[in-house]
């Protein structure tokens, strides 16, 4: 997990390695996460069952997609913009 982009089975795996009793050193060495990190997950994902953490983490990631595929139709909507306004 030393990227941003991680995927539930790697989150599950990592609560399921804290709740068993495994230390914050351990856990960095296996998977590169700091405490604090282990913390924010363990309070985002406290209550979620692992097929919706899976749905969660599958939106999440399309909510991203969908979001760079905005920001460039944006911007090619304003670059043709600019060159009718310089044609016309």
């Amino acid at each position: 997990m030393k990227n941003r982009a991680s995927n539930e089975h790697q989150i599950s795996k990592v609560l399921k390695d804290y709740n068993s009793g495994k230390s914050g050193l351990e856990l960095f060495d296996k998977y590169g996460v700091y405490g604090a990190t282990v913390y924010e997950l363990k309070d985002k994902y406290k209550d979620v069952a692992t097929d919706i953490l899976a749905i969660l983490v599958n939106l999440n990631e399309e909510n991203n997609r969908l979001k760079t595929m905005y920001t460039e139709l944006c911007l090619q909507h304003r670059n043709l913009k600019e060159l009718l306004k310089e044609n016309f």
